[in-house]
Parts: C-alpha cells; sequence; structure tokens
C-alpha cells in the first residue's frame, strides 16, 4: 500500500496526466495500489469518456489533501459493496458522475472545485445544480477577521490609555500645584486673609509637625499681619520641604521658628498676664518666669496689682521673632512730656496714661518699667492713628522734660510760610496775568486747584473782567494763620486772615484814585507730603514739605477801608 501523494506522482508519470476524480476514487477503493494505475486509467478512459472528467480543469484536481478527503463518497462502504458487485466499468453511473455530467450541459463548462464542493454538500441533488453555480466560494476567515480584538480587549485598551493620560496630566498639574512658588502664593494670601487658613500650610521648624491651635495659648487672636515674600525667608518664618505628597510631589510648608519669652518681676504678689491671659502671680522680688514655644508675633506683657494700698500696672509691649527677656521691674518716675501732637494720648507699654494738653502732660509718681517704651498717638474717626517718636523708659530719669513728636505734623509757623507763598504766587499772576511757574510746589494740581482757581477768578473779575471800574491792582499781604487743626495723620485745616488791596489809579474816564482795602477771613485745606529733597543734615520741616489742597468753605469781609476820592 502507497501514500495517496506517492500514488498521484506515480500516476503523473505513467499516465502523463493527473488523475481525474474518478481516478482518484478508484484508486482509493485500492488503498491506492500502484500496480493498478494503467487499469484505472483504461477503466476511466471506457467509462468516463463522455464526461472527459481527466481534463485539467476537473473540479478535483485542484483539491487540497483536506478536500480531497471531503471529495470522497459518503458512504464508501456502499460504494465498495458496488464496487464489489460490478465490473470495472459499471452499468450505473455514481451521482457525482450523473451531477458533473448534468452540470456541463446545463451551463456548457465543467464545475469548479467550490461549486463541486458546494453539489457535494447537496448530496449531488439535481435539482440544485442553479444553486451550485451561485455559490460563493468558502473561504478561510481573514487574517483581519483573525485579528480583531474582542470587544471587553477593547475596553479595556481604551480604559487603560485614558488612565496613562489622566495621570500624565495629573503629574504636570500636581508638579506645578505643589511646587515651592505655588505653595507661597496660597500661603501669602491665605495668611493675609485668615490666620487660622494660614496654619494649614505650617508646621514648627524644629518639629516639623503641623501647628495646632491649642499651642497658640498666648497669641493675640487680634493681631493683624501683612506677610510678602521677603517674610518666607527670614530667620523665624521658611519654605521647607517636609516629605512627599501623594509618594511623588514636595512637600512644602512654611516651618514656624518657635520663640520663648523670659519674663523677670522685682515685686512680689502681681498678677502675671501675656495678651490678656494670665500665667502666674509672681511670689518674691526676684521673679522669673519663662514662656516656651510662643508663635512669633506681638505680645502685651503685664504684672498688675495693689501694692501697700496704691495701684500698680507696668506693662511692656514686643513684637518677638527671636527667644528674648522681657523686664518688667517697677520702678517710680515723675517727668514732663511736650509733643507736636498738641491733643494726642500719651501711652507707656499698652496703658493709657492721660490726655496731652496743648501739647503737655506731666507725669507724676508713675510706677513704670525699664523695659517699657513711651510714645504719644492721636486718633481719627475711621483713620489710621498717628504715632510719635518712642522713648525707652530707662533713658529717662527722675525730673526729666520728654519731647515725643510726630512726623509730619503742620505747626503755625510752617503753615503761615505756606499761605503766605501761595498769595506771592497770586500776586505774581495778578501782576502778569500769565500762570505762575512751579504752581506744584504749593498747590496740589496746580492751577486746576480750588483755591488758586478762587482767587484768580477774583483777580480777573476785578481787573480784566470788571463789568464797572477795573482795579489798576491787586495785592495781598499781611497773611496770619490764626488757627491749624489735624483732621488726619497727614490732614490739616488751616484757618487765617489775608488783607486784599484793590488800587484804583485816576484817568481820563475816572476823575478819582485810591485803594479799597478789604481784611478777609478764610481756610485752606493742607496735606503732608514729604520732601524727597530734603537734607539729611537737617529732620525739621518747612512749608515745602506741604500742599495746599483745596480751599475749605467760603472767604468772609472782616472788614472794608475804602480810600478812592
Amino acid at each position: 500500500m502507497a501514500s495517496k501523494e506517492k500514488w498521484v506522482e506515480l500516476f503523473e508519470k505513467v499516465i502523463g496526466r493527473k488523475p481525474t476524480s474518478q481516478e482518484f476514487l478508484e484508486g482509493k477503493k485500492t488503498d491506492f495500489d500502484l500496480k493498478g494505475i494503467k487499469k484505472i486509467a483504461n477503466i476511466s478512459v471506457d467509462t468516463a469518456e463522455s464526461l472527459e472528467i481527466n481534463s485539467p480543469s476537473a473540479p478535483e484536481e485542484n483539491l487540497n489533501e483536506d478536500e480531497k478527503v471531503l471529495a470522497e463518497p459518503e458512504d464508501e462502504g456502499a460504494e465498495n459493496d458496488q464496487a464489489s458487485k460490478s465490473p470495472a466499468v459499471g452499468t450505473t453511473k455514481p451521482p457525482k458522475q450523473l451531477w458533473a455530467q448534468a452540470f456541463e450541459k446545463q451551463f456548457g463548462r465543467k464545475p469548479t472545485q467550490d461549486e463541486f464542493l458546494f453539489a457535494k454538500s447537496q448530496h449531488f441533488d439535481l435539482a440544485k445544480i442553479s444553486q451550485a453555480a451561485e455559490a460563493k466560494p468558502i473561504s478561510q476567515p481573514t487574517k483581519a477577521a483573525e485579528k480583531s480584538w474582542p470587544k471587553g480587549k477593547k475596553i479595556l485598551t481604551a480604559l487603560t490609555l485614558l488612565f496613562l493620560l489622566a495621570l500624565g496630566a495629573g503629574y504636570i498639574y500636581g508638579n506645578q500645584y505643589f511646587s515651592r512658588e505655588a505653595v507661597a502664593e496660597r500661603y501669602l494670601k491665605a495668611a493675609n486673609h485668615s490666620f487660622t487658613k494660614a496654619l494649614a500650610f505650617e508646621v514648627w521648624s524644629d518639629t516639623e509637625k503641623p501647628i495646632k491651635k491649642s499651642e497658640l495659648t498666648y497669641r493675640n487672636s487680634e493681631e493683624n499681619r501683612t506677610l510678602k515674600m521677603d517674610d518666607l525667608t527670614s530667620d523665624y518664618r521658611q519654605l521647607k520641604n517636609v516629605g512627599r505628597k501623594f509618594l511623588i510631589f514636595p512637600d512644602w510648608r512654611v516651618a514656624v521658628k518657635p520663640v520663648s519669652a523670659t519674663v523677670s518681676v522685682n515685686t512680689k504678689g502681681l498678677e502675671l498676664f501675656v495678651n490678656h491671659k494670665r500665667i502666674a502671680k509672681t511670689d518674691s522680688n526676684s521673679y522669673t518666669k519663662t514662656i516656651s514655644r510662643l508663635y512669633p508675633g506681638a505680645y502685651n506683657f503685664v504684672a498688675k496689682g495693689v501694692i501697700s494700698g496704691q495701684k500698680l500696672e507696668v506693662s511692656s509691649e514686643e513684637t518677638i521673632t527671636n527667644n528674648i527677656k522681657v523686664n518688667l521691674n517697677v520702678k517710680y518716675l515723675n517727668f514732663q512730656v511736650n509733643s507736636n501732637l498738641t491733643d494726642g494720648d500719651l501711652y507707656v507699654g499698652s496703658r493709657k496714661i492721660g490726655k496731652l494738653h496743648d501739647g503737655k502732660y506731666k507725669v507724676s509718681k508713675l510706677a513704670v518699667t525699664d523695659a517699657s517704651k513711651i510714645y504719644v498717638q492721636k486718633s481719627f474717626p475711621g483713620k489710621s492713628p498717628l504715632k510719635s517718636e518712642t522713648e525707652s523708659i530707662e533713658d529717662i530719669y527722675d525730673g526729666d522734660t520728654v519731647t515725643l513728636d510726630a512726623d509730619g505734623v503742620l505747626d503755625r509757623d510752617t503753615a503761615d510760610s505756606l499761605i503766605t507763598e501761595a498769595y506771592r504766587k497770586m500776586s505774581s499772576y495778578s501782576s502778569s496775568q500769565t500762570t505762575p511757574d512751579n504752581l506744584d510746589d504749593v498747590f496740589t494740581s496746580g492751577n486746576n486747584n480750588k483755591f488758586y482757581q478762587e482767587v484768580k477768578n477774583t483777580i480777573d473779575t476785578n481787573t480784566t473782567g470788571a463789568k464797572n471800574r477795573s482795579a489798576d491792582s491787586i495785592t495781598f499781604s499781611d497773611v496770619d494763620v490764626t488757627k491749624v487743626t489735624q483732621t488726619g495723620p497727614t490732614t490739616f485745616s488751616v484757618e487765617f486772615t489775608v488783607i486784599y488791596d484793590f488800587y484804583y489809579g485816576y484817568n481820563s474816564e475816572h476823575k478819582t484814585s485810591g485803594d479799597i482795602i478789604q481784611k478777609l477771613s478764610w481756610s485752606a485745606l493742607v496735606e503732608y507730603v514729604g520732601n524727597s529733597k530734603k537734607n539729611d543734615s537737617y529732620s525739621y520741616n518747612t512749608y515745602g514739605d506741604y500742599r495746599i489742597t483745596s480751599s475749605n468753605g467760603k472767604s468772609s469781609v472782616l472788614n472794608t477801608k475804602n480810600t478812592v476820592d
């Protein structure tokens, strides 16, 4: 017994062509006996001559191995029985031969391989020949189909890509959001709005642990602060990377250095307070107490009580950024205070002592501490207070006179010089009818200033714009400031009197001459602006440090003298 491949190969060599489908099946019946090849070829020629199955275009000539197997009769046993009962050339043709013969007769050609296979699947039913001719080739799935992904795998892949994109975008955003600069900006915004919100950004510099509200017992909750970027590089407040956020990004925090204050008191029996919170009572004349882990800021230390029937209170205000010593030792002083804040309030530390009258206050037997500082402060409704220079108590001796002036306070003499200069500018306009030079040195907004416009209008109305008789000249003299009232930290109301002299000369139309002299009372608003050109060799103010901002109400004529005759 030989293999079918070898049988087909030998058939081609002996017969000179490939076996037909009928010959292949006959060969299979003999178990591909090589000796029966010639006999099968003769049988095929005699029995299938009319069908010409041996034509190269026969449907089964191009069958692959699996298709050749499919092309075998469905019931080999029946065919073997038939072959055993019939001679080599049977009287009854097999169904596939009849079908092939009918197909060729109907379509004028031999069936293709696909058509033959379709007919076989229909058991060579002659009624379905037309369907066989219309049948589409039976083909294997395309490679694209073989490679198509399941729906679940596609969704999983899409979700993975989206996750990776989101992860990348999140990293870029997080890298910027948690950067040193971004954290600093968010901290400053929070710190200048709410102390509580700022705590979320802060840690203690020594432990790198978050700062809790419970640790801020003595901090002044009413303290207002304005922080800038430079404050984040100070000794007591710095940006510091204390770990990682989400295991990836740096965890920038504001590291705050805790400070301490050591308070000493030389009087027994006084209650000790820090920002209005009681901390202890002194039990000796050399009492010392250290308050640790304070949050940097403003603290008011007070020791008060009744000693030998006298009510006693000493205090010291300190802005703490490093460890300090606070001396609340008591001493008694008598001294005189003078100030250009004529009706300001005198303070020792945070304690108001009294109110000045005409810029003076006499202090008698005042219990103070060397660490305390004295100053005068004047308050204004709806505006910031104005504070004088300060003086340390340790520099004051019993019986001293202390001057505590505030910068920029306008006195009567300086105000007089300013108003006099203003009328000098107006005299210049009166004589030349042109705008004087350097008006901005005296008047805010120059020739648009309301005070300037009103005096100019008086000059124009009585000279070039006069309806009846024009004055030949107008002069101003005898400026006298009668009162200076401070209305704000840098603003003042100046009351004054001035002489207006209207001269009328003799001419052909008017046969008289003389003066009309009026004394006017008026008021001007003045503002302190400072002077960048001031020489460092002196610090007192001149009228050049001030500007007239406007008139203040209408002028009134106190008296008039008419010499026109």
